[in-house]
């Protein structure tokens, strides 16, 4: 139990200082050079990972197609919202939209794949969860049209499709090691990164310096590729009910490292809204967290 508890603090740690890292990197780079940056270095430590571990690379590049649509809807998709939507927005208000993954998902299982059952209590908590990220990005933003909307947008597009991914991901591969498909994907996705990065700056005039440069080592060692290594031990050791629990400790992770490191505010209608979003994404997982030790 006790190692169940560090790993699942240390993947919330790992995933929600990310967002705080994006922010402060984006300072001194450009946020697609960020992006693009962190997951080259991030596929070659779980490229090293899965060669010292001996997994089986050439065996899984028959699944080459599976892992090209999971680098698009997983990580570039995603990336390329986050990076510029942090632009307009804050990294603690960028950790509570990863909220609107599971939202999405219910809609798409319950009312369009009807794979998980109708229920009531999961509409309420699908409309409570909407009310919460209402508050949590600002009914003036929304009706106001400002940069926050903007950014919000961006990410919340971001999360909807990276839910459309999980929900594929099942159905195109099963059985597949997950260290083997990350390292996969993960250099697919370096590629795209690249060439949209090239496309829309000018990578070859960044400045490189210490902090951004430990920074970027920062987001793909520990982040990016040892958040995946651990998260899979730890679905594998304690089952899928992880996921929900990380759900509710990223976005603290997120807000707290956003105000000590970059000195953002969050006001008490915020932090109000992210306490409705979290009893919205209780509800719709309801039966999940009763079945789940």
């Amino acid at each position: 139990m006790i190692r169940n508890i560090l790993a699942l603090c240390y993947v919330s740690v790992a995933w929600g200082s990310a967002f705080v890292l994006i922010k402060y990197t984006e300072e001194t780079m450009g946020p697609m050079v960020v992006q693009a940056g962190r997951c080259t270095i991030g596929f070659l430590a779980l490229l090293i990972i899965s060669l010292i571990l001996k997994r089986d690379l050439v065996g899984h590049a028959k699944y080459w197609f599976a892992w090209l649509v999971f680098a698009i809807l997983g990580i570039v998709f995603l990336w390329v919202t986050v990076a510029f939507g942090e632009v307009y927005i804050t990294a603690g208000l960028t950790s509570v939209l990863v909220t609107v993954s599971p939202l999405v998902t219910f809609i798409i299982t319950v009312f369009f794949l009807r794979t998980e059952r109708f229920s009531v209590i999961g509409v309420v908590g699908l409309v409570v969860g909407v009310v919460g990220l209402v508050l949590v990005v600002g009914l003036k933003n929304i009706l106001g049209g400002s940069a926050t909307l903007i950014g919000a947008a961006l990410i919340i597009s971001g999360f909807a499709v990276f839910a459309i991914n999980g929900i594929i991901a099942p159905r195109l591969v099963t059985g597949a090691d997950p260290l083997a498909s990350s390292t996969y994907y993960t250099g697919f996705a370096t590629a795209i990164l690249w060439v949209i990065a090239f496309i829309v700056e000018d990578p070859m005039s960044t400045q490189l310096t210490l902090q951004n440069m430990t920074a970027e080592i920062i987001m793909g060692v520990f982040s990016f590729a040892s958040g995946f290594v651990v998260y899979y031990w730890l679905l594998n050791r304690a089952g899928p009910f992880v996921s929900y629990i990380n759900i509710y400790l990223i976005p603290k992770v997120g807000i707290v490292g956003g105000c000590l490191i970059l000195g953002e505010k969050i006001t008490k209608i915020q932090i109000g809204g992210m306490l409705v979003v979290f009893v919205g994404v209780y509800l719709i997982n309801r039966a999940k967290f009763k079945k789940e030790p």
